[in-house]
């Protein structure tokens, strides 16, 4: 039989991963805020559009088999 102060002393107490911030973040004032990104966006676009992708990973073009297999559902 083991004793109880044995296992006692195996294991040990669970320490939290997440830490949480007292009282949240501070609150903003929305129209700050929408200015900023406002500004912000019309000055940096991170965004690529298809026809500006290389060859290498453009799509590539679906087949007639493909699409009469699209169309109907999964059937052929």
């Amino acid at each position: 039989m083991v004793r109880l102060s044995i296992i006692a002393f195996a294991v040990k107490p669970r320490v939290s991963l997440i830490k949480f911030r007292k009282g949240g973040l501070a609150p903003i004032d929305h129209r700050e805020r929408l200015s900023a990104v406002s500004t912000e966006s019309a000055t940096h676009s991170t965004a690529i559009e298809d026809w500006e992708l290389p060859n290498r990973y453009a799509r590539k073009p679906i087949d007639h088999v493909e699409m009469e297999y699209i169309n109907n559902g999964g059937v052929i």
